[in-house]
């Protein structure tokens, strides 16, 4: 405990010497692997994470004096995070925990077996864990989907849990280079439009470094344009790769776009896949920041907008466009170029492809055959879409034909559509095991649940993309990794257990030590169950009995005993 009293008498002298509200929340040099707004899977990045030097067991401290008020700890997600309440109305998140401070850990274990369960959500009453600022509240970790150990941090507005840009805060993190900037994209609208020739998009490379860079031809296009720029962001102190914080466009001196990025609410932070332009991420591994404000884009990221991000290009006019891109310390990127405007010689091409409709982003839209019924709800699509729908032949473990849904790569969806598959060839006594699966982009199935009713299964799901039917007959694989039956386990202090599944996906486990109910702690990122043995492993004999289930009821069971 008095350890405890110098540490936050320490921090808050120091972080009163700086000037500086909230003190770190850890040790030494701040050094980021990843910066708030930055594009992730389908997200936007709601924090900061903070590089614990590749290890686990750095201290975290609490930035300022509040209450614990939430406790959670999963296989997934945040793994093991702590959020806590501050008097000025802000919400501090600590996540990827390896372990937290010995009363709260105690506390969480307590409740564990008191709901007989690894994964918790603690809500914490307000007066039960008191933390002053700088006070030790965990050590670093790589729990839950951390893809490897550090500290992801968030400052969330309490009312409404809105996470905010951690660097408009005070915390220092050093930063003198400026955003690199890669293309540039110009877009058509317009059924007639053009970009030099091309009826859809075209790129441009940028030429240049250290803030300036250059288009270096004229762009001859026609009609209605919106514009892309492929950038990126890294920080003094590392070479991770991380988002900008603002861009400007203007046409003419007019401003045509403008985006900065503060804060977000979660419920829309899937909106990122029309911030940016989707098939580019997803085919190109790039992110290229568009000017264009799709129909369903809600976000509040954009001060001045006019057009939608779209401007008009007529012939014989010429345009003067300038973009600025900046991170959060203002150092700045900028280019300038010029589209001529000029009608496309030669005749529009029509499109070639099939398209099986048109779906609406304001509207529920709806597709079904003979075997798949699809349904989207309003406010899943972004954009006005070509819907393409195609019936491929099985694959290998397929039980009936792949259907091709819609496009994976171009295609985002923000809420759920219903996709159900009928069960032509899947008798009556094995329906249960039938499972839903999409396809990455190697061809390997991924579980996407399904329930089943009327020799149709359905399930809900948020990607475009191949769909197919497969069975899931195997049990769990559980087995010992770090000990065997009937051994001696003296100088280990973990029991350690590989566990994986095929196909579906675990859906429960549960295990007793000598008759009672035990602390089973999953980690499913690395195939790993394990014990840390406690007061309730006794000395000689002890039994420890694993029962596993998938999520469509195959059962594995274990049963060893060791010393």
């Amino acid at each position: 405990m008095r350890f405890l009293i110098f540490n936050a008498l320490f921090f808050s002298i120091i972080s009163s010497a700086l000037g500086q509200k909230y003190a770190n929340p850890l040790d030494g040099e701040l050094i980021l692997s990843g910066n708030f707004g930055e594009v992730r899977g389908n997200h936007f990045h709601s924090g900061l994470d903070f590089k614990t030097g590749g290890v686990e067991g750095k201290p975290v401290y609490s930035i300022a004096d509040g209450y614990v008020t939430r406790i959670v700890v999963s296989g997934e997600g945040f793994g093991k995070a702590i959020y806590i309440n501050h008097p000025d109305g802000k919400t501090s998140v600590y996540a990827h925990l390896r372990e937290f401070a010995p009363e709260l850990a105690a506390y969480v274990k307590e409740q564990q077996y008191a709901k007989q369960s690894f994964e918790v959500d603690l809500n914490i009453p307000a007066s039960k864990f008191n933390v002053k600022k700088g006070q030790l509240v965990a050590k670093s970790g790589n729990s839950g989907s951390s893809g490897g150990p550090h500290v992801h941090f968030e400052v969330r507005e309490s009312a409404g849990q809105i996470p905010t840009n951690p660097l408009n805060h005070g915390f220092k993190v050093k930063d003198q280079r400026h955003p690199e900037l890669k293309s540039l994209w110009v877009y058509s609208h317009s059924p007639k439009g053009h970009v030099e020739g091309l009826l859809d998009e075209k790129s441009f490379k940028l030429s240049g470094k250290s803030g300036n860079y250059a288009v270096v031809d004229t762009i001859r296009a026609f009609g209605a344009l919106s514009f892309g720029v492929a950038a990126l962001d890294r920080f003094s102190s590392a070479e991770n790769v991380c988002g900008i914080y603002s861009m400007t466009v203007k046409v003419d001196g007019k401003t045509l776009h403008q985006q900065q990025i503060d804060k977000f609410p979660f419920d829309k932070k899937r909106m990122v896949n029309c911030h940016v332009d989707y098939e580019k991420r997803v085919t190109e591994k790039q992110n290229v920041y568009r000017t264009y404000i799709a129909p369903g884009n809600k976000l509040d990221l954009y001060p001045a907008i006019d057009d939608g991000g779209i401007t008009k290009i007529e012939t014989g006019k010429t345009y003067k466009v300038e973009v600025e891109v900046a991170d959060h310390a203002a150092n700045t990127s900028k280019f300038r170029f010029v589209v001529l405007g000029q009608e496309r010689l030669g005749a529009v091409l029509s499109p070639t492809e099939k398209i099986t409709d048109v779906f609406y982003p304001d509207q529920e839209n709806s597709f079904s055959n003979h075997s798949l019924r699809l349904n989207i709800p309003n406010g899943c699509l972004y954009d006005t879409l070509q819907f393409k729908y195609d019936l491929k032949k099985p694959c290998g473990d397929c039980v009936a034909g792949v259907h091709s849904i819609g496009k994976l790569s171009d295609t985002p969806l923000d809420k759920y559509m219903t996709v159900s598959i009928k069960l032509n060839d899947v008798s009556e006594a094995v329906a249960d095991k039938a499972v839903i699966v999409s396809f990455d982009k190697r061809g390997k199935p991924i579980a996407e649940g399904g329930s089943t009713k009327w020799n149709w299964i359905t399930t809900k799901t948020r990607s475009f993309g191949d769909y197919a039917v497969m069975l899931d007959s195997l049990a769990p694989e559980l087995r010992p990794k770090n000990f065997r039956d009937q051994t001696s386990t003296t100088g280990i202090d973990t029991l350690k257990f590989h566990l994986e599944d095929d196909l579906s996906g675990i859906r429960s486990i549960s295990g007793t030590l000598n008759g009672e109910w035990v602390l089973l702690e999953h980690d499913p990122k690395n195939d790993l169950l394990f014990y840390v043995k406690d007061e309730r492993f006794i000395n000689g004999q002890n039994t420890i009995r694993i029962t596993v289930k998938d999520k469509v009821g195959n059962v594995k069971e274990l049963s060893i005993t060791v010393n």
